[in-house]
């Protein structure tokens, strides 16, 4: 997650506003998703964004108000290794 997070912290200081789904829309995983929302619930928590969704269910808008420069702290609670197993019957993957 704190990498998803010095991602997204670099991309709202160029752009100062963006929606949730740009944020994403790069992302390679559903894992990766869900990586980026926790990493800006802890930016939130540490007050250098703000969040604006004007109708339930719509747009997410996220405003950068934090500082141009600077290291940002976020934890790694959420920073575990994702292990990929293989069932061997059908060929799936679990996560």
């Amino acid at each position: 997650m704190t990498e998803e997070a010095v991602k997204i912290v670099e991309q709202l200081r160029r752009s100062n506003r963006v929606t949730f789904r740009s944020l994403a829309g790069d992302a390679e995983n559903t894992l990766v998703v869900v990586a980026r929302f926790l990493a800006l619930l802890e930016l939130y928590r540490e007050g250098v964004l703000r969040f604006e969704q004007v109708i339930a269910l719509g747009e997410l808008h996220i405003t950068w108000v934090g500082g141009a420069e600077g290291e940002i702290e976020v934890s790694d609670e959420f920073d575990v290794p994702v292990v990929v197993v293989e069932d061997e019957t059908n060929g799936d993957q679990n996560v």
